[in-house]
């Protein structure tokens, strides 16, 4: 981060100081944290209040670890004579002062969202941008996608951070376009309109609705990415305030066009065509990816169209991400003890994402048994029932010789599997991870390959604990 000034702190969010005086000779900010066990010398610490605890009750602490001063909403009793910056709200200051150390900064911020994929698809731009702005590229990390982790990743960039690819994340109507405020991407990229999240919104249309809300903050001179085979496609145009409109699929109007895949047992390759403009020549792109999935090469030709669009060498960014390294419980495959195989897939779970990696382990891996670990997917509202039943009707045609649920909507599931014939001795209810964890255990065989797949909430991944 670019050290700031308390002054320009106050200009950026029209802060009321309160027991510091704003003179030359005070402290630079040189970092910005909301949590107080991780402030560091230097660091403006913004108190935030949450479910579970307020961050006004440790102002103490974080002028002992070294914090220059505080963003706070109130003065606590015995707070009076510390170093604060009173403001009505202080999760809206802190996308205020981000926006402002944004436009000092200049950096320009590629948003995406989507349905599905948009955490690998960011991995994957980021991996092709920095082949060509080598050193200048930064990226949201984690979870950093939400209306606070997006001002906080704008506010670890540095000087020299020409680009930056920013996740974000839709928790109801609203939300991207403040995120959008805050960032004021200058391109917009859509993965996919599915079905995540539709409790937020109510329906897919307004899944759909929620995130056409990045192209539509886009400035005129702006750049939108979108999924040409989208059953949205059409809406999510007329969405677009910008000029320039790319698309990417395998339509074959799409600009970046998958024309070939092929799967092996630990690696995905397919061929990109890549034509930015009718007249123009089109390139051909071969990739090969270190992960499972043809959904993966799908993400893989976003990310090249972008990088392209943003002045990059196709071929060269190509290369880059046949080294990608994707976040933790991302399709990574794990060689266990006993000589089976594991496909983390366990961070989060949709119907979309949920078939694409059940695809992988009945398509692309040389199982000697193929089992299925699969948790209920949240946030479905209304369609859950739906959802979970079709999930199950599908599952009963697949090539499984084990299925194992854990939860409790993936009740309709099981009932859906059964009648639809899939056999009922290989087809097992667990309320809990632990559980399915210990029967995997006692069961699972040398040449098996085994998927974990589920929601967050459900914690599939405490399965790995019994693996070691």
């Amino acid at each position: 981060m670019r050290p700031l000034s308390l002054a320009e702190i106050v200009e950026a969010t029209s802060a009321k100081p309160i027991g510091v005086a704003l003179v030359d000779n005070t402290p630079l900010v040189s970092g910005v944290s909301t949590d107080s066990r991780q402030v560091q010398t230097g660091d403006l610490f913004v108190a935030m209040r949450g479910g579970r605890t307020d961050g006004h009750q440790y102002l103490q602490e974080v002028f002992e670890r070294g914090a220059v001063c505080a963003l706070v909403e109130y003065v606590p009793i015995g707070a009076e004579g510390m170093p604060l910056l009173k403001v009505p709200s202080t999760v809206r200051a802190l996308g205020d002062l981000a926006r402002y150390y944004r436009r000092k900064l200049g950096t320009r911020v590629i948003g995406i969202t989507g349905s599905t994929g948009k955490t690998s698809t960011k991995e994957m731009v980021a991996v092709a941008l920095e082949s060509h702005y080598r050193g200048k590229v930064w990226r949201s990390g984690g979870n950093y996608n939400t209306e606070i982790g997006v001002p906080l990743t704008l506010l670890e960039l540095e000087p020299h951070h020409e680009l930056l690819v920013q996740e974000m994340a839709m928790r109801g109507l609203g939300q991207i376009a403040y995120l959008a405020e805050i960032a004021e991407p200058e391109v917009g990229v859509i993965t996919q309109i599915g079905w995540a999240h539709l409790e937020m919104v109510g329906g897919r249309d307004g899944i759909a609705q929620a995130k056409s809300e990045l192209v539509h903050a886009l400035p005129e001179t702006g750049i939108a990415i979108l999924p040409r085979d989208d059953r949205y496609y059409e809406f999510l145009r007329t969405r677009c305030t910008c000029s320039k409109i790319y698309t990417f699929g395998r339509h074959p109007e799409a600009n970046a066009r998958l024309i070939e895949t092929q799967l092996y047992p630990d690696r995905t390759e397919g061929t990109i065509l890549i034509q930015l403009e009718p007249e123009s020549q089109s390139v051909r792109v071969f990739v090969r990816l270190p992960y499972l999935g043809e959904h993966m090469l799908m993400n893989a030709t976003c990310a090249l169209l972008v990088a392209v669009v943003m002045g990059g060498d196709p071929i060269r960014s190509a290369g880059a991400l046949e080294h990608v390294q994707l976040p933790e419980m991302r399709m990574s495959i794990q060689s266990q003890r006993g000589g089976w195989t594991l496909i983390n897939d366990a961070y989060n779970a949709n119907p979309d994402s949920m078939r694409s990696a059940l695809e992988v382990l009945v398509r692309q891996v040389p199982a000697r048994r193929r089992i299925a670990v699969l948790g209920d997917m949240k946030e479905l509202g209304n369609y859950s029932m739906r959802l979970h039943w079709q999930l199950g009707r599908w599952l009963a045609t697949l090539p499984l010789d084990y299925l194992l649920l854990v939860g409790t909507e993936v009740l309709w599931t099981a009932a859906a599997a059964k009648e639809g014939g899939f056999p009922a001795h290989r087809l097992l209810h667990f309320e809990t991870p632990a559980h399915a964890g210990e029967w995997l255990m006692n069961h699972v065989q040398q040449g098996d390959w085994v998927l974990l797949k589920g929601s967050r909430a459900i914690g599939l991944e405490q399965i790995l604990n019994m693996t070691v």
